[in-house]
């Protein structure tokens, strides 16, 4: 009776043991769909994005709280672009072919469905330095739409934007930036670049080609040489193209009395509310 008893037993535990946790537990990852600032515009023909409005996602796990205190990742500066790539669905795609303004909607709807859509921290008054708490409401952000109009942009079938600069008229082609020439950016600012040098870097990286020519060459010295007045309207044109998403708050300083509108800054203690 032992005997039939210890394989009834062992046979239990193997059937155990053959159950697939994810399959029972699935409830405890729901997704959601995240809107897309540039609503699939911007992305070249074939990309698993193009002409799409929303992403889906799914919510935050303790698994993914580990990749932000990951002090390897956080040192290497990629623990957000590890998350997002961890949130995705779609595992076609990565974080660095997401366009800049298409994650941080990514990264404001992760931080609100994982720690409630306030969002409060610490910023310095512009004016007086001033230690001062805001809290920021990621439940309603601002959708930016990229603007053709303004500049009489032309969109390619790949995903780019031809603009003529005023004087010079010189047939320019733009294309947004990702998450992997933000990742640049930002390995060029912890070298302490200087902000002249940061400018015509960002600019060669979203400068596709001029007057046809995509080879570096001719995007570097066409950078280097324009006219500033024809570099800063430049400038102005990639931000009028550029969907991006914003939250703003109304800040008023609480020593100096200094007011302005203060979008929300991505610190350190976005994901750690309690830190």
């Amino acid at each position: 009776m032992r005997r039939n008893n210890e394989d009834r037993t062992k046979t239990r535990r193997a059937q155990a043991e053959a159950v697939d946790p994810a399959a029972v537990l699935d409830f405890v990852t729901p997704t959601e769909f995240v809107e897309l600032p540039s609503r699939g515009v911007g992305y070249p023909s074939g990309h698993p994005l193009h002409e799409k409005e929303t992403v889906e996602i799914r919510f935050m796990t303790a698994k993914d709280e580990d990749i932000l205190t990951s002090r390897s990742l956080l040192k290497k500066g990629v623990a957000l672009e590890r998350l997002i790539d961890n949130l995705l669905v779609d595992k076609t795609f990565k974080a660095k072919d997401v366009l800049v303004g298409d994650r941080n909607a990514i990264i404001i709807a992760a931080r609100s469905s994982a720690y409630g859509h306030l969002y409060e921290t610490k910023v310095q008054c512009p004016s007086c330095q001033a230690p001062n708490k805001v809290v920021f409401d990621l439940s309603k952000p601002l959708i930016i739409d990229g603007d053709l109009e303004e500049f009489e942009a032309e969109e390619t079938n790949t995903g780019t934007y031809i603009v003529e600069t005023p004087k010079s008229q010189i047939k320019v082609e733009l294309r947004l930036l990702t998450g992997q020439d933000e990742s640049k950016l930002v390995k060029m600012i912890s070298k302490n670049k200087s902000e002249e040098e940061l400018v015509s870097k960002q600019m060669k990286l979203y400068i596709q080609s001029v007057n046809g020519h995509a080879e570096a060459a001719y995007v570097d010295y066409f950078v280097e040489n324009v006219p500033a007045y024809e570099a800063r309207w430049l400038r102005q044109c990639y931000e009028s193209l550029a969907p991006n998403i914003k939250v703003i708050e109304d800040f008023e300083c609480e020593s100096c009395g200094f007011e302005q509108e203060m979008e929300v800054p991505f610190n350190t203690d976005f994901f750690w509310p309690d830190q």
